[in-house]
C-alpha cells in the first residue's frame, strides 16, 4: 500500500504512518484484520499464495507442512505463521503486512509475539 495515498481506515493511516506491523487472523477460509477490507483482502491475498508455496516447497524438501513464510517485495514485508495454540487439524494463521523491509527473524519474532503476547 502505497503510505501517500489518502486513507478512510484511520488504524491503517496511523500504521503506514509509522511503518508498524498490521496484524490478521486468518482460518476456514476467512481473514480478520482491523486495518478494513481493501487491506484485509490484500492480506488474504498474499496469504494464498504464500501457503502454495510453502507447500510446494514442503513437497519438495520431503516435509510434512511448513509453519511459516515470509517475503520482501519493494518496500513492504509480508508473512504468517500457524498459530500453535490452535487446532492442528485446522490451524488458524496469524501474519503481518509492513509497509517496510523487516528482517525475516524479527518479522517473525513480532508475529509470534502477536499470537502469544
Amino acid at each position: 500500500m502505497d503510505p501517500l495515498a489518502p486513507v478512510a481506515n484511520e488504524a491503517l493511516a496511523e500504521a503506514l504512518r509509522k511503518r508498524t506491523p498490521r496484524f490478521f487472523r486468518a482460518s476456514r477460509g476467512a481473514a480478520k484484520g482491523h486495518t478494513g477490507p481493501e487491506d484485509t483482502g490484500c492480506f488474504a491475498e498474499n496469504l494464498m499464495i504464500l501457503q502454495e508455496c510453502a507447500l510446494l516447497i514442503g513437497e519438495r524438501l520431503e516435509m510434512n507442512a511448513v509453519a511459516h513464510a515470509v517475503f520482501l517485495e519493494g518496500e513492504e514485508t509480508t508473512g504468517f505463521c500457524f498459530d500453535p495454540n490452535s487446532n492442528p487439524h485446522s490451524p488458524d494463521v496469524a501474519g503481518a503486512i509492513v509497509n517496510r523491509r523487516m528482517p525475516v527473524r524479527e518479522f517473525l519474532l513480532t508475529i509470534r509475539n502477536y499470537i502469544n503476547p
